[in-house]
């Protein structure tokens, strides 16, 4: 199998805002990865994540409006592989301070919601939301590659 070249590696999709569309999009970019030579740890990591982070937008970005469309962009250099999950949500994501810790939570100190994004925050090498121009939010999920795979490159 050829190589890819990581200078332009890059995949893009657009889903409907419905639940369900986040085992599409995981399967799809897990295929891109394992393509890229990405082991298949990670792309079970990368598959997780981007599942939280697609459902996040569906539900919270999006309100579940079916109307609206979750954009996945994917792209790759030698040394990562970063997906951002977009939605178009009229609210930006406010930031709430410092997260509860799990057993913060699991202790009754808070709700249980938002645990998808501490299990985001485990699986991926750097998470978090980026700041933009237009409408909605931008979800960044990176992982980094291990040294063999850019060896062969």
């Amino acid at each position: 199998m050829n190589t890819p070249s990581y200078t332009s590696t890059t995949m893009e999709l657009s889903l409907p805002s419905e639940l369900g569309y986040e085992l599409v999009a995981r399967d799809a970019i897990a295929a891109f990865a394992r393509r890229l030579g990405i082991g298949s740890e990670r792309i079970e990591d990368l598959k997780t994540a981007l599942s939280e982070a697609c459902v996040n937008a569906i539900e919270h970005g999006n309100s579940l409006r079916p109307g609206l469309r979750v954009q996945i962009n994917c792209r790759v250099s030698e040394q990562q592989l970063i997906v951002e999950v977009i939605d178009e949500g009229l609210g930006a994501v406010a930031s709430r301070g410092a997260p509860l810790t799990i057993q913060e939570k699991v202790a009754g100190l808070g709700s249980l919601r938002g645990m998808g994004l501490m299990l985001i925050s485990q699986l991926c090498d750097e998470a978090g939301f980026v700041s933009r121009n237009d409408a909605g939010n931008c979800f960044r999920l990176a992982f980094y590659r291990p040294e063999r795979s850019r060896a062969g490159s």
